[in-house]
């Protein structure tokens, strides 16, 4: 798969990254199953420099957290149990509190507002425009 400014490596980390914060299965789909990766490659193309920067940068750090955080090995090569004592250490100082909670709205942004996903909520944007557009029809 081509992406417009994420390279294939941090596709990989953001969707890692994703599924530890969501958690979807068996409930809902896998991260690899939606748009979750594309919307964030999106996103990051769409914002101003240096915040493509940060965030792709904030990638690799997040990667390499869990041997700072004594996990013994990288984001990726981690079990989803440990992935998840991970996500759930990083937030404990106060002062990485923060890059903790951007790092989950960015990973739920982009794993919910994905059509599938939303479906299986019980979402139906299409059904809502239908709806809309009915109602514009209307006479005041």
């Amino acid at each position: 798969m081509t992406f417009a400014v994420i390279t294939p490596r941090e596709a990989s980390i953001f969707a890692c990254l994703a599924d530890t914060v969501v958690d979807p299965e068996p409930a809902l789909p896998a991260v690899r199953d939606t748009d979750a990766v594309e919307f964030f490659d999106l996103w990051l193309a769409r914002s101003p420099a240096p915040t493509r920067l940060a965030i792709r940068a904030l990638l690799h750090l997040v990667e390499l957290s869990p041997l700072v955080y004594g996990f013994g090995a990288r984001l990726r090569r981690l079990d989803r149990g440990r992935r998840g004592a991970w996500f759930h250490a990083l937030g404990r100082p106060v002062q990485l509190r923060y890059v903790s909670d951007l790092l989950k709205a960015i990973s739920q942004l982009a794993y919910y507002g994905s059509d599938g996903v939303l479906v299986r909520l019980g979402y139906d944007p299409d059904a809502n425009l239908a709806r809309a557009r009915a109602l514009r029809r209307q006479p005041a």
